[in-house]
């Protein structure tokens, strides 16, 4: 049988040059298809590339809407969250002005703070001093405000510092209440009080003088007069005045 189709077949060179065409073109193309196998787009030319893709078609209609979904359950509520800082805002615009008010009742009439003379029943006090030699010290006594009358010698007293120790029922001018440190007087009555003195005789002479040399006082005033006989003498007091 192969005898046969060996005698069949006859080689020539035409025969193999297509022979071997054949082979080549068989191996070859497996050869190029395991080399330029494609597995990206990136290999393929842009130009190839949009000749191969295809025109869009149509929209197609919108589907229906969905049932709503069932609400979830409320969560359970967080921490209190720390205070901000205080705010601060700016100063707003003045309002306008309101209208005028209804005038108010007239008020109680003042006084100036000055008067003229002491009015009745008001007290004024002082302070007084004195020292010289011998025979005869002055204190002058003056009145801030000027009394409505001056004084006559019954109503002027001088209260010894031992006489300030008696009860008042036992002193011999009661128009005078008060003691040296709390001067006062009854009204119509200048009280003298003596705080103290040095190297004067208890016996000395004193006389409380207005400042023309009568027993009493003036309006504005009144002078202590004191005698003894020698060395040197002071002594040192307070006073009160009430106007009548």
């Amino acid at each position: 049988m192969f005898s046969a189709i060996r005698k069949r077949i006859r080689f020539n060179p035409a025969t193999a040059i297509a022979t071997l065409a054949l082979i080549f073109a068989m191996t070859g193309g497996a050869y190029a298809a395991k080399k330029y196998l494609i597995t990206s787009t990136k290999q393929i030319s842009p130009s190839v590339l949009k000749a191969l893709q295809g025109k869009a078609g149509p929209a197609g209609p919108a589907g229906k809407n969905g049932t709503n979904g069932v609400n979830g359950a409320n969560g359970a509520p967080g921490p209190k969250g720390e205070a901000g800082p205080a705010g601060k805002g700016e100063a707003g615009p003045a309002g306008p002005q309101g209208p005028q008010g209804p005038q108010g009742p007239q008020g109680l009439k003042g006084t100036t703070g000055f008067t003229a003379v002491l009015p009745s029943g008001k007290t004024e006090t002082g302070t007084w001093g004195f020292a010289g030699p011998a025979p005869a010290a002055i204190a002058a006594i003056s009145f801030a405000i000027p009394l409505p009358e001056p004084l006559s010698a019954n109503n002027v007293f001088f209260i010894t510092g031992n006489e300030q120790l008696l009860p008042l029922s036992e002193r011999t001018h009661r128009q005078c209440p008060g003691k040296d440190e709390e001067p006062t007087a009854e009204p119509g009555n200048l009280c003298v009080y003596e705080g103290g003195r040095e190297t004067l005789q208890p016996g000395g002479d004193l006389e409380i003088l207005t400042p023309t040399g009568n027993n009493g006082s003036g309006k504005a005033g009144a002078h202590i007069l004191y005698f003894f006989e020698s060395g040197e003498g002071s002594g040192w007091g307070s006073w009160a005045v009430t106007a009548e």
